[in-house]
């Protein structure tokens, strides 16, 4: 292999590394002066209505990407009744962000029940990967223009100069308009020189866009109404700390970036106590993920079985 090539394959590896053993360390470094008993406190002091806002945030964030997903298959003229891709995207999406490797373990799902009914690996393929598009456009675009709206209070979160942090705001800004005028323009597919590149029409961008942003609002707000009473954060500024803190989650490869995202929430939010902010993260995860997960998991219990049944008894599955 060439060195360019033992390069593309070992710098992500080492990235993860060592975004892994920073996280470690300041997990370490935070949790080892922290009683546990103090953190369940926390958790256990969380209003109920807030854990109620919560849930509502976590159901609007679900159900945009259902519709979105309904709005995939009619994309791709898969000719299946709306209700089979919107049950799919409530089993897919949650399993995903619970488990993470969305692409793989939601992807997984999706080949299940889409290739079941006819369509090609290669449509499941597609769909796969634009199941992942509302969620960059979305996280994406906030966290550039969250940078952008208020770089004084993002910077001092950040630890970085607002200059910085402007220019990395228009920077995110740029890369989607970038995007989108390249999706009004090129109209079709684009060939390069490797592969064709088959871009999404302007009507499916918008749609993208417009549902990826109620999704990493909802998400957000989530974490955001569980965080400890009387902090002084914007939810703007709050959004920009999200939103890195899972990027660098992303890009540890730790499944749904367990103890990388803490680490830099506790990084970021250093005016937070560590027992309470982790109290909050801890009910997000709870609320965002696991009962998700559950509901998920229920669902394609209750249809495997539900087509069980029906083989049993002759009758084609609905």
């Amino acid at each position: 292999m060439t060195g360019p090539g033992k390069l593309a394959r070992v710098i992500p590896a080492l990235v993860s590394g060592a975004i892994i053993a920073v996280a470690a360390l300041v997990l370490y470094r935070t949790l080892g002066g922290i009683d546990a008993a103090d953190v369940a406190r926390q958790f256990a002091a969380i209003p109920a209505a807030d854990l109620a806002l919560a849930a509502f945030f976590t159901a609007l964030a679900f159900l945009s990407l259902a519709v979105y997903e309904v709005a995939m298959l009619r994309y791709i003229a898969s000719g299946l009744p709306d209700w089979r891709p919107f049950l799919t995207a409530l089993i897919a999406y949650p399993v995903g962000h619970a488990v993470g490797f969305g692409a793989l373990s939601g992807g997984a799902v999706r080949y299940r029940f889409y290739a079941s009914e006819g369509l090609s690996t290669f449509d499941v393929g597609k769909v796969i990967v634009l199941s992942a598009m509302p969620y960059a456009a979305g996280l994406g675009l906030l966290c550039g223009a969250s940078l952008v709206y208020d770089a004084n209070e993002a910077a001092n979160l950040l630890q970085a100069t607002p200059r910085a942090v402007l220019a990395g705001g228009a920077l995110l800004l740029a890369a989607h308009a970038a995007y989108l005028l390249a999706i009004l323009r090129l109209r079709g597919p684009v060939d390069l020189r490797w592969f064709r590149l088959e871009l999404p029409s302007p009507r499916m961008t918008a749609i993208q866009y417009g549902l990826g942003l109620v999704d990493a609002l909802c998400g957000i707000a989530v974490l955001y109404v569980l965080l400890p009473a009387g902090l002084d954060i914007s939810f703007t500024s709050f959004a920009a700390v999200y939103v890195i803190a899972i990027f660098v989650g992303l890009l540890s490869s730790v499944p749904a970036g367990l103890g990388v995202f803490e680490s830099m929430l506790l990084l970021m939010l250093r005016d937070v106590p560590p027992e309470a902010l982790l109290g909050s993260v801890l009910a997000y995860r709870l609320v965002y993920e696991l009962v998700p997960l559950a509901g998920g998991i229920a669902l394609f219990t209750g249809w495997e079985a539900w087509n069980r049944r029906h083989l049993v008894l002759g009758r084609p599955s609905p």
